[in-house]
């Protein structure tokens, strides 16, 4: 039986919620895990308007190049993409978990560990895809949707 409106707006909202739960405390104070929420290999990562080759690379840019970092998150919303998103099952009726989804998150950002430095704001979006090799279980940094598609953007 195919999952109802209600199922699919529950999950992607979960997943959603989710994402951004993990992913900006991971800028913050994990940056050694980031790579782990991108997939192999990404559609588009920008930020500000410079293109970023990979997860391997975003990680980097954290861990060597961008002083600490606090995040505010103030808004999180999604948009199912694809109901039918190719997963590595086949077979079977569809599930919630083979879509992609849109994200956009909106809040504060302040790079340094002063409290006085400004905050700026951000937009970010994300397309978000089920993460192919989490059909057997969690393990350690195993994520359930991988980012495909990122564009930070800071708030003018």
């Amino acid at each position: 039986m195919a999952p109802t409106e209600d199922q699919y707006a529950k999950a992607s909202t979960e997943a959603a919620t989710d994402f951004a739960q993990t992913f900006y405390p991971a800028l913050q104070s994990n940056r050694a895990i980031i790579a782990s929420f991108y997939s192999n290999p990404p559609s588009t990562i920008l930020f500000n308007g410079n293109a970023v080759a990979d997860g391997n690379a975003v990680q980097d840019i954290f861990v060597n190049q961008m002083p600490p970092t606090h995040y505010e998150v103030q808004s999180v919303d999604c948009q199912i993409i694809n109901k039918q998103f190719p997963s590595t099952t086949t077979g079977g009726p569809p599930r919630t978990k083979d879509m992609s989804i849109l994200v956009v998150v909106g809040g504060y950002v302040r790079f340094g560990e002063s409290r006085d430095l400004p905050q700026r704001g951000f937009s970010e979006t994300f397309v978000l895809i089920p993460n192919p090799s989490n059909d057997t279980g969690k393990g350690r940094h195993k994520r359930d949707w991988l980012i495909q598609t990122q564009n930070f953007r800071l708030v003018v």
